[in-house]
């Protein structure tokens, strides 16, 4: 054979040597192993070529990885931790108790399980804490859906009252527990077809459930004459018994105290406090803690509200706080801000409803939720030691609105321009005074790493970054790691942020001076973050691998905090 014959021959050898060998049925396993490396890339890092070899079969994994996501709510770009401005000056051991909590309730499920597990096993030392991070999540910008980089960051915390268990003097005004004849119903349950007309109901424990029986102990229910709203689907009703059963919205703040609260509804007294304001204020920040005579302090949390918007009225401190507790943290007292003038317009917020449409003339930029509390509050001189939090003994026990149903002073007027109302309950269990109280995730939220999010945006539990300038006067960097915990009704869009303080005078007047424009970025368990261009979640450019676009609210259906409604 010549030489020009073997020429071909020798090729083809060298061709076979040269290329990579086929996959083996085991060689997936090794796979994700390369995902956390190559998804916090971001998409104009360098190319394939000028990353070590090791690192090429990581590459192409990252391509399944999309460099943009939309939803109805926002969008999200492929970024990287190299992006987050801060990311390395962070303190990330100071969150990581938070993360260790997010991970409770997000350990059940799959993605999430053998991640958390791992974190137990991390020195605590902030160069392997932020190496965790770097190793096993995959970081997206989060986006307003036109594209803008920067939303609302405000800031709330946990207030003192000053009550005592029964009713006496001036502690005449009632901290209410959920009323038994408060009755809420999913609307997302009902048929599609039903959802703008009278369907059946009947009542099941305290909700109220579908029915096509017209008997006895069913009532109509007008689905025209609610605000069907994705954000929170959960219809607050009350029944009307009578030759026209029916089921109507659950009383307005108005409607309750026309009652004589606490008389006229069948709810428990869980404290009686001395200022309506006060107590005001503690409803729209979603909890608080009450000190008791003997110095105990007794914590409640967020239960329900009746379903109505939110329209929040500026209150003040009294210029002289009471001196009671002077040796930790003392309550203030509140007024209504200009008492006289005619109620603040302003876009309406709810827990649970749909925002009315804001005047014309209504900024956008901020949101009033904090600024309409405590605004001016007092920063204390010192900042003494709080009293141990308790729960109450039994003499001290819920007493039933029934049993005592005398009418309290009428609050301020001008308190029922806000139709809504919050009911609490007792926190059940005994706390470290250094915690926070419950969010809407179940866990305790973190003074400067907990925050309210929207959920369909940012999915309960899972970390994120924010970069705002710090609240006027304070030295407090607000560029950090920080965990979505909580959820509120005046927190809603793709940008939207309130920022946990913590407890006490100092907390509001951070929280207060918390108004701020701020970027923000959600972190993804990379198999999660890969499962973005799966079939179920897109509809337009899986093909490509660049967009991918959702006809859903939801970046990760939860099937809690947020899902998408049934067909």
């Amino acid at each position: 054979m010549t030489d020009r014959a073997l020429l071909p021959a020798l090729l083809l050898v060298l061709a076979g040597c040269a290329a990579p060998p086929a996959p083996t049925g085991d060689a997936p396993a090794t796979a994700p192993a390369e995902v956390p490396r190559a998804v916090a890339v971001a998409p104009d890092s360098p190319t394939p070529s000028a990353r070590p070899p090791a690192k090429a079969p990581a590459a192409k994994t990252a391509r399944a990885v999309p460099k943009e996501v939309r939803t109805r709510n926002a969008m999200f770009k492929l970024s990287g931790f190299d992006e987050l401005p801060g990311w390395q000056q962070d303190d990330i051991r100071a969150g990581w108790g938070a993360f260790r909590n997010s991970c409770g309730p997000l350990q059940k499920r799959a993605e999430w399980r053998e991640l958390c597990a791992a974190s137990a096993a991390v020195p605590p030392t902030e160069k392997a804490m932020r190496a965790f991070f770097e190793a096993h999540f995959t970081v997206l910008r989060i986006l307003n859906t036109d594209a803008t980089p920067e939303g609302d960051v405000t800031g709330y915390f946990e207030p003192l009252l000053e009550g005592q268990a029964t009713r006496g003097g001036e502690y005449v005004y009632p901290v209410l527990g959920v009323p038994r004849g408060l009755y809420s119903l999913d609307w997302g349950q009902v048929p599609a077809a039903q959802r703008g007309g009278i369907v059946r109901v009947r009542p099941q424990g305290d909700r109220l459930v579908l029915t096509t029986g017209t008997g006895p102990g069913t009532y109509a229910m007008d689905l025209r004459r609610f605000v069907l709203d994705d954000r929170d689907r959960k219809l607050r009703l009350r029944l009307v018994d009578g030759a026209q059963a029916r089921v109507e919205p659950y009383y307005t703040r108005a409607e309750l105290e026309a009652l004589g609260l606490p008389g006229g509804v069948d709810a428990p007294v869980l404290a009686w406090v001395n200022d309506p304001l006060a107590l005001y204020a503690m409803q729209v920040q979603g909890s608080g803690r009450i000190l008791m005579p003997d110095t105990s302090v007794l914590r409640v949390q967020y239960a329900e509200q009746n379903g109505h918007p939110f329209r929040p009225l500026r209150v003040v401190p009294k210029a002289k706080p009471v001196t009671r507790g002077a040796a930790g943290e003392t309550p203030e007292t509140f007024v209504i801000e200009g008492d006289d003038e005619a109620p603040v317009d302003g876009a309406v917020v709810t827990r649970g409803g749909r925002p009315a449409a804001a005047p014309a003339q209504a900024s956008a930029a901020g949101d009033p939720l904090v600024d309409e509390l405590l605004k001016g509050a007092r920063k204390p001189a010192a900042k003494p030691s709080t009293p141990a939090a308790t729960t109450p003994a039994p003499a001290a026990r819920p007493q039933s609105a029934a049993v005592e149903p005398r009418r309290a002073p009428p609050a301020p007027a001008r308190l029922n321009t806000d139709p809504s109302y919050v009911f609490f309950k007792v926190s059940a269990d005994r706390r470290p005074n250094s915690e926070g109280p419950p969010g809407a995730l179940g866990v305790p939220l973190t003074a400067g790493r907990s925050v309210a999010v929207d959920p369909r945006v940012t999915p309960l539990g899972y970390p994120m970054y924010l970069s705002a300038p710090p609240p006027s006067g304070s030295r407090v960097q607000v560029q950090r790691l920080v965990f979505a915990q909580d959820t509120g009704g005046a927190i809603r869009g793709a940008l939207r942020a309130d920022y946990f303080w913590g407890f006490g005078a100092e907390a509001g007047q951070m929280a207060r001076s918390t108004r701020h424009r701020g970027q923000m970025w959600v972190m993804l368990p990379n198999a999660e973050a890969a499962r973005l261009s799966s079939s179920r979640l897109v509809t337009r450019g899986a093909a490509a691998g660049d967009t991918v676009e959702s006809n859903g609210q939801c970046l990760v259906d939860d099937g809690e905090f947020c899902s998408e409604l049934p067909e």
